[in-house]
């Protein structure tokens, strides 16, 4: 076997390991204050049962928190970059559609929640969602909440 085919085979198994390496990598914590200090999650202080899956360039939690410490921790991280969210959209699109785009509108959102959540599960008509951008570049976080339940379900992706 040559010198070129055993570097190449090296290269291959390298990427190979890599690759498998950085596949999804879950995290659980009892509550904010476990979430280790320089992490790229960020969550309310008062955040509790929180899950969070580690993926490329991005990551998905879910937790418990009340709709008032939600806002108050959605204004905080707006305010962080308030030129990028100076008008963002209404959490209320959903519950404000008309009745001939609502369904359509309802159809979009589970899809979109599905995509960035890995399931359609938890996914209600009555959430509300907020968006806040954290980058010029793409840095994105988007979050529904239930307020029937206090789950909230947030996608970060950073660039």
């Amino acid at each position: 076997m040559s010198a070129r085919v055993r570097n190449t085979n090296a290269l291959v198994a390298c990427l190979l390991i890599a690759t498998i390496g950085c596949g999804p990598r879950t995290e659980t914590f009892d509550n904010a204050l476990d979430v280790p200090s320089g992490s790229v999650v960020e969550v309310p202080a008062i955040a509790t049962q929180i899950s969070v899956t580690h993926l490329s360039g991005q990551h998905r939690a879910t937790f418990t928190a009340d709709l008032p410490d939600v806002k108050q921790w959605v204004n905080d991280l707006r305010a962080l970059k308030p030129e990028l969210n100076a008008n963002p959209p209404s959490e209320d699109s959903l519950a404000d559609a008309n009745e001939y785009l609502k369904p359509t509108m309802i159809n979009e959102e589970r899809e979109a929640f599905t995509l960035r959540m890995g399931s359609p599960s938890g996914f209600t008509e009555d959430m509300l969602k907020f968006v806040v951008v954290q980058s010029p570049r793409g840095g994105v976080t988007t979050l529904w909440h239930d307020p029937d339940t206090s789950s909230n379900y947030l996608w970060a992706v950073y660039r």
